[in-house]
């Protein structure tokens, strides 16, 4: 491998850049609501604001989250306490007495996006992640994009009240998706920006991925199929997969196909209906899964802790009979629970709350950073029974990068611990740092 040198990312710091759409008078609206929140002590922690981006409130305070996350949960829920002990990156979670014969390793990671340098990536994106990514026996993604069926849009083409735009081309969606020989397995489509390139979009990537070999996951081609409980054999494991998307940018979905997106209205409506998600883990356990995996598009953007009312909504899951919930969304990661439900107290549910963005859009150390996810499916026995259960759940936290290789810049996934110790120019070093701050307020120190 010829000579290469790591640098942080050259792509804008935020990306209020990107909001073309806002005339002069709405940015000057929306700095006065900023400035009015801070000068009144708000908007330093989480506030409970439902997601509307007409909304000029919401959309100042997601604005300056944008610039200055928020890293403190929302005041009196007591979170900082709860997840404390979750502050680590392995867990061993096989209840005692349960003997394991057979292992099975999968991996997640959170957000591809349309990131800069993808398109000269090839096979050098995921060189650095190759083994925590596809040496897995299964490897999930979430796709924050669809392959744009005409001409690529920018990612700031749209009208005020409107939201960003991301798509990529058939080139760069198998740079994001495929390493070598290998690709991901299984690619959430339910997520805000699925509609981005409409219904064409869609299917030009359901296109792509069924070429490829790759599963897809809250997106449906048919109203049979969305009835139809998504089963996947990984070795002798029957997995079940589930995915919702909190909404879809209030683009409409396409004409008479109102099941072509699985939606449930987490932050949107105060209380949203979860009756089609647990009835679809219902649905998954009577075709014969032996694991139920639940992805869900879901939490606050920039916010480094989830709103008190997804602790609620993620337990109800687990009681469902949900054995993992994988979430994305918030553009930054967000703490690991592990979960004991009272129908099943020797089952653990890890609860990942937001893997962050694996691809980002943005440069800063907030949102470059993310988590690879490896949770081990044990096959054994417990008290004479057999069992199928989710047995170890290691993190590691990746940062998205520059790679300077022969002269030429490309993007590359790093292990945050691959740059511990290494002799760096000190702007390098400042970022690294900052990175690992980050690292250290959701996962302890002990990634390191």
């Amino acid at each position: 491998m010829p000579h290469s040198t790591l640098k942080p990312i050259d792509m804008p710091h935020d990306d209020l850049g990107s909001y073309q759409g806002f005339d002069d008078e709405m940015r000057a609206a929306l700095t006065q609501l900023v400035e009015d929140a801070y000068a009144a002590g708000r908007w330093r922690t989480p506030e409970d604001i439902l997601w509307n981006p007409r909304d000029p409130e919401f959309m100042a305070y997601w604005a300056q989250k944008c610039v200055n996350p928020i890293t403190e949960p929302m005041k009196g829920a007591g979170l900082k306490e709860y997840f404390e002990p979750f502050r680590k990156a392995r867990f061993d979670l096989k209840p005692a007495g349960f003997t394991t014969e057979t292992e099975y390793r999968f991996s997640a990671v959170g957000d591809l996006m349309p990131a800069i340098h993808i398109e000269d990536s090839k096979d050098g994106l995921y060189r650095h992640v190759e083994d925590l990514i596809f040496g897995a026996d299964c490897a999930f993604a979430n796709l924050e994009c669809t392959i744009a069926p005409g001409e690529l849009r920018n990612i700031g083409d749209f009208e005020v009240g409107g939201t960003p735009i991301l798509n990529v081309t058939r080139d760069q969606f198998e740079v994001l998706t495929h390493h070598k020989q290998s690709r991901f397995d299984v690619l959430q489509l339910a997520n805000n920006h699925v509609l981005d390139a409409g219904e064409a979009g869609i299917l030009a990537s359901l296109e792509a991925m069924k070429q490829s070999g790759i599963e897809h996951i809250g997106v449906f081609e048919t109203e049979a199929l969305a009835n139809t409980p998504k089963v996947l054999d990984v070795g002798s494991v029957k997995v079940g997969w589930i995915a919702h998307t909190y909404c879809v940018n209030e683009k409409p979905l396409p004409d008479g196909k109102p099941w072509m997106v699985d939606v449930t209205p987490f932050h949107v409506e105060r209380s949203p209906d979860l009756s089609r998600l647990l009835s679809q883990i219902e649905d998954a356990r009577q075709a014969g899964c032996d694991i139920v995996i639940v992805c869900l598009h879901w939490g606050a953007e920039w916010e480094f802790y989830p709103l008190p009312v997804q602790l609620d909504w993620a337990h109800q899951i687990a009681e469902a009979g949900a054995d993992a919930i994988i979430g994305t969304h918030p553009h930054v990661i967000q703490p690991v629970e592990i979960y004991r439900p009272e129908n099943a107290p020797w089952k653990s549910v890890p609860i990942l709350y937001s893997l962050g963005n694996l691809t980002p859009t943005m440069s800063a150390a907030y949102t470059t950073l993310s988590i690879v996810a490896n949770l081990a499916i044990g096959e054994g026995h417990l008290g004479g029974d057999p069992k199928k259960l989710v047995t170890a759940l290691e993190l590691t936290p990746v940062a998205f990068l520059g790679e300077e290789v022969q002269g030429k810049t490309r993007a590359a996934c790093v292990p945050l611990r691959d740059l511990k110790g290494h002799r760096l120019d000190s702007a390098m070093q400042t970022y690294v740092d900052e990175l690992s701050s980050f690292s250290d307020l959701v996962l302890g120190t002990d990634w390191r």
